[in-house]
């Protein structure tokens, strides 16, 4: 091997040195973002957790309230037809 021979290969060397170089600040920067990430992912599964808890209570009190006024409207007209029974018999006097 003669001399340039030596820098040809001291040229590549270093070459592969900063390559190296990079790609490892960019591994470490990926590996941030990735960590970053699996945190933000965990913060928005528990955000979906508490959701769907609040979406079950309100689901249940809708329907205790659909069915409070179904009851409401049977005692209302439960109502109605005695006061027309009792008007009916008023007549009838």
């Amino acid at each position: 091997m003669d001399i340039q021979q030596f820098e040809a290969l001291d040229q590549k060397i270093a070459q592969a040195i900063k390559l190296i170089q990079v790609l490892k600040a960019e591994n470490k920067e990926l590996r941030e973002r990735v960590l970053m990430l699996e945190a933000q992912s965990r913060e928005k599964d528990e955000q979906v957790a508490r959701m769907k808890s609040e979406l079950g209570g309100i689901q249940k009190h809708a329907e205790e309230t659909r069915e409070f006024r179904e009851r409401e409207e049977k005692i209302r007209s439960k109502v109605e037809d005695m006061l027309a029974k009792l008007e009916e018999l008023q007549l009838q006097l």
